[in-house]
């Protein structure tokens, strides 16, 4: 097949160029609240994490709110990829999905701008129009998919990243193991933008695995920022009650 070429960071966007450029060969670290309501569902708890991860080697940071980029702008000079998560009634559309939360984010310091290229029926505007309000503002446009059709069809549209970040979360893509190693080799031959392999990326080697299989960046996420999610599986690694007396008699 003909690799197809998005509008993005092969043309003219010095800025979106240099962000992404950023990101290459790197770890983005997801600082998000995976549970609303939660000990970290706090703007300024988020930061700190994503400040944290930074003292450890992160690339970049992704967020989900125009408050967290906003806070986090003034304390690093790090790419951020923003996104705003909004279900709206009657349409499968999620992460970002209207050009008033592309604005929202932008106005809010975001370099790259995350939207949802996975839905199959929008409020608003195509992610074309998304794109194209983002590259207005030189500021880069991450598609989040979940099969390798979708991101196809995204980089034409002028997605300047494509992502896995929604493989497994769709009833198309339901049961595939994570990270999808499969979709990013297949991206990594298809497309002429940067990949990112986002999704089910838990120890180093899943993040070995899918830099093998060709993905240009890894965002993480539960693996680093979801305290609950990381203490629930290690304890599934606790012998039972019964097994620890049996041990000690």
């Amino acid at each position: 097949m003909v690799k197809v070429a998005g509008p993005g960071p092969g043309l003219e966007g010095g800025r979106r160029r240099a962000m992404i450029g950023r990101l290459l060969g790197g770890l983005v670290v997801s600082s998000q609240a995976h549970r609303s309501g939660g000990p970290l569902d706090a703007p300024d708890v988020l930061v700190r994490m994503a400040l944290a991860a930074a003292d450890g080697g992160a690339a970049g940071f992704r967020v989900a709110s125009a408050e967290v980029v906003a806070r986090l702008r003034p304390v690093t000079d790090l790419p951020i990829i923003g996104l705003i998560k909004r279900h709206v009634p009657g349409y499968e559309v999620y992460i970002t999905p209207s050009a008033g939360e592309v604005a929202a984010l932008i106005t809010a310091g975001a370099d790259i701008v995350a939207a949802d290229a996975a839905a199959t029926s929008r409020p608003a505007e195509p992610f074309a129009e998304l794109a194209e309000l983002c590259h207005q503002r030189d500021v880069a446009i991450m598609a989040d998919c979940a099969t390798t059709e979708q991101a196809l069809v995204a980089a034409a549209q002028g997605a300047d990243i494509v992502a896995t970040t929604l493989a497994g979360h769709t009833s198309q893509t339901r049961g595939v193991v994570l990270p999808d190693l499969r979709m990013l080799a297949e991206l990594k031959s298809l497309v002429n933008v940067p990949v990112a392999a986002e999704g089910g990326v838990w120890g180093p080697d899943h993040v070995a695995a899918a830099f093998a299989a060709g993905a240009d960046f890894i965002v993480v996420g539960s693996a680093v920022t979801d305290p609950e999610r990381i203490t629930r599986r290690l304890l599934r690694a606790i012998p039972t009650r019964e097994g620890l007396r049996e041990e000690k008699v």
